[in-house]
């Protein structure tokens, strides 16, 4: 199982979790967390089709150990003006 180490050393265990990355709308979706690899594998195909559903386009999907700050990071595109 991956550890981080923080600046005390001191070593957490990560949770597994789904990223789903989406454009129209440009959001990541967190999902989780899972006690295995295989555990979150096994919701992929339900988080896809929700995702389908709502129309969101270009489904990027990734299982991670990591902790995230948020389960819905909305990205925002920034636009020069000429």
């Amino acid at each position: 199982m991956k550890l981080l180490d923080d600046a005390n050393s001191n070593h957490v265990e990560l949770d597994w979790w789904v990223e789903v990355t989406t454009t129209q709308p440009n959001v990541i979706y967190y999902f989780g967390p899972f006690a295995s690899r295989q555990e979150a594998q096994s919701f992929l195909p339900g988080y896809i089709e929700d995702i389908e559903q709502e129309g969101c386009q270009e489904i990027c999907v990734q299982v991670l150990q990591c902790q995230p700050t948020e389960l819905t990071v909305e990205e925002q595109i920034l636009v020069a003006s000429g």
